[in-house]
Formats: C-alpha cells, structure tokens, sequence
C-alpha cells in the first residue's frame, strides 16, 4: 500500500509538472489554455518521462512558431506516430540479415539493439546449425524487444558487429554512412588505416572531403606536365614561380601581342625544364 502511494504522488507530481510546462509555453505563444484542453495534453503525455518532454517542451518554445498540437509535442519528445516506421526492420527482415552458416564469422552487420540482443538468444543454435531453433530463438526474442522498445518510445540505436572478411565490412559500413546507421567518424574506427583510400571511394563525393590524405596518389592519373602540377600543388610543394598570380576580380585580361606571346612562350618552356629538374632531382 504504502508503494502504491509513493507511485500515486510522483504520478501527480508529474502532472503538475506538466501542466505548469503548458501554462509556461501556452504564455510563449500568446495562446489562452482552458482547463479542458489542459486536462487533454496531460492525459496524452503522462505516460512520457519527463527528461523527453522537457526536451519537447523547450524544441517548441524555440523551434516553432505556433502552440503545438498534442501529437506534434509526442513527435518532439521521440515518439513517432506509426511506431512502425523507427527505422527497425521487421522479425522476418531482421532474420534474413543475420549473418548464419559459414560466414558467420566472416560477415559484418549494422544492426539496431534489439536485432542485437536477438542474435545473442540465438547464435549458440546457429554455430550447432540448428537454423531452424535459432530462427524461432531468434523471432520469439526480437518480436518482445521490438514491442518493448516501440511501447517506450526509444528511439533507435545502431552499431556495428564487425565480421573478419574486412572487403564486406567496407561496404556494409559505406551504407550504413550513406543510410545515416553510423557516422562517418564511428565507421572510421572499424576500417583498417590501409583501406581508407578504397572505403572513400565506396561513399558519395559529398561524404569524402577530409577524408582522403590529400597526397597525389590520390588524385586521378593526369599525363604530363599538368598531372606534375597537379601532384605538386596537392603536396603544397608548388615553387612560388610557378602559382599563379591572382588577378582583382573585374579586371579582364588583354591580349597579348606577338612579342609577349614569344616571350610568354619563353617562361612557360623555362619553368616546364624548372618543373623537370625537380622531379628528378639534382644530377649527380
């Protein structure tokens, strides 16, 4: 009895809490709050914890530009509408993404908490190949922390398990960046310093920058005198002769006549020999 009450009051206390949160945001907005439609927004977020509300509450106050409705304070607090569409992929998808056979080892896997709890009641069955026990182990246990999970309205939580085979691990990884499953930073402590060059590549351009050593291997291979520019302007070797001068904005180039255009001729082939002298170094 006497816990019952203890869980009474702090329920109470929590209402009041709320209520006092919706007389604080309903002055924010100018909005005039009757008891009624107070009564309705405590009814439809008691059943939150008051470190996710105090989040929404604070999101509206500073987001929006208008008293929210009771399903757009649940949305700011975590609580998505169709808990349906978390992110969580469904028993019969979780299963089928579950490393198994062979490659048990060998395979890596992004997947959220409860696939990986799931995978914990059911790997003992897979390396006896009982797939059949462990697909039942397996769905019987995700399906109870998939509801748990979505009653709560926790929101979902991705890592990585990290396979042997490292090729397969670089582009689960590359997906689960792309996918925005993992950060660029989080997928960068599972890939081997040797297989940076090969990961960027498996990534969208916009995602590479900084990525890359920014050394002149890295560049495309360009024939000639403009892919030695090109490498030693990537190393910021490039001799102060050879940058270009920068030219004011507005200012259009005039042309040359054909004295300068034999002369300019000139200090290209001389810094071209320039160009050549260093690449292959003092003659000895």
């Amino acid at each position: 009895m006497q816990g019952s009450n203890k869980r009474s009051a702090n329920g109470l206390e929590h209402l009041d809490w709320i209520n006092d949160q919706l007389t604080i945001m309903a002055e924010a907005f100018g909005e005039k709050l009757t008891e009624e439609r107070q009564e309705i927004y405590c009814a439809g977020l008691a059943e939150l914890p008051q470190n996710r509300l105090d989040v929404a509450f604070r999101r509206a106050r500073y987001e929006l530009k208008w008293f929210p409705k009771l399903a757009e304070l649940r949305e700011l607090a975590g609580i998505v509408s169709d808990p349906s569409n978390d992110g969580r992929p469904g028993p019969e998808e979780a299963w089928a993404r579950m490393p198994k056979g062979e490659r048990l080892e060998e395979d890596s896997i992004v997947w959220c908490e409860e696939e990986r709890i799931a995978y914990g009641a059911c790997r003992g069955l897979l390396l006896n190949r009982d797939q059949i026990a462990a697909r039942m182990a397996f769905k019987e246990c995700y399906e109870r922390e998939l509801a748990s999970a979505r009653s709560q309205g926790t929101p979902v939580q991705w890592t990585i398990s990290a396979g042997y085979d490292v090729g397969h691990r670089l582009g689960v990884l590359a997906k689960a960046v792309e996918e925005k499953k993992l950060s660029l930073e989080g997928a960068l402590n599972f890939v081997p310093d040797k297989q940076r060059g090969e990961f960027a590549q498996m990534l969208p351009v916009a995602q590479t920058k900084g990525l890359l050593s920014g050394k002149a291997e890295s560049l495309p291979a360009i024939p000639g005198l403009l892919g030695l520019l090109a490498k030693l302007r990537m190393e910021d070797i490039l001799p102060e002769e050879l940058k270009p001068a920068s030219q004011p904005q507005g200012v259009e180039k005039l042309p040359l006549s054909g004295e300068d255009t034999l002369k300019r001729r000139e200090e290209l082939r001389a810094q071209a020999e320039f160009v050549k002298r260093s690449r292959n170094g003092p003659k000895s």
